[in-house]
Formats: C-alpha cells, structure tokens, sequence
C-alpha cells in the first residue's frame, strides 16, 4: 500500500510538472531519501516536492544556511481527491539558482513551528550548479 502511493505521488508529481522533462531549465525533485544530489544549470529553476500528513502539526521548512539558491515560492497540496482529515499532501518549494558554478546544499526540516528543540525529519539536497 505504501508502494502504491509513492507510485501514485511520483505520477502526479510528473502529470503535474511536464515542463520538467521538456526543458532544461527545469528540473522537479521528489525528496524522498533523507539526502539526495541533483545538478542544475546555471539560471535553472528547481521544484522540490516533499510528503506530508495533513493534521500533525508539521510542515516542512527550508534552512539555506549560506546557500545561494533563491527561494521563489512554496505551497501545500492535497495528493487525494477526497477531502479526509490527515490525508496526504505535498509540500513544494520552488527555487531558482543564482550563481555561476559550484555547490550548495539545501536544508528541509520537518517541525512543528510550536514545538522547541530538533526536527522531527531532516532531508538534504545537495544541489551542483553547472556551467
């Protein structure tokens, strides 16, 4: 079952952001692991998609920390047809990058913004801008 909706959560991820596999510029991350590397052109913009459970509380942040990636917007979505308390979402954050070459790396935190101490989850995006 779990399969499944990760399957499901992919195809509507790629159904909803054709753009990403037509162009270059364009690039669509589903976080997924606790550390992914994608690379980027110079100038490109980076959609990156991450699961969440409606209800908890929690929702993910992005700490840049010295990153050069420019945060352009993020927003929630519901990943289910039906309107059911805690169901599945997708946090997005869209980003563009603004320098030449290199690396940075990007921080989501999963937290609750009432709740001190730790993330709950932390995943990394290891981003390689190119030329």
């Amino acid at each position: 079952m779990k399969k499944l909706l990760w399957i499901s959560l992919i195809v509507l991820a790629l159904s909803t952001c054709k753009c990403a596999t037509s162009k270059g510029r364009h690039k669509v991350v589903i976080l997924e692991k606790s550390e992914t590397t994608v690379a980027l052109r110079n100038g490109s913009s980076l959609i990156v998609k991450l699961p969440l459970q409606a209800g908890t509380g929690y929702d993910w942040t992005l700490d840049k920390g010295k990153s050069q990636i420019e945060e352009i917007s993020s927003s929630t979505q519901k990943t289910e047809k039906k309107d059911l308390p805690g169901g599945k979402m997708i946090k997005t954050f869209t980003l563009r990058t603004t320098k030449a070459m290199g690396e940075d790396v990007l921080t989501f935190n999963l937290s609750r913004s009432f709740e001190k101490g730790p993330a709950a989850e932390t995943r990394i995006l290891n981003v390689i801008i190119e030329p």
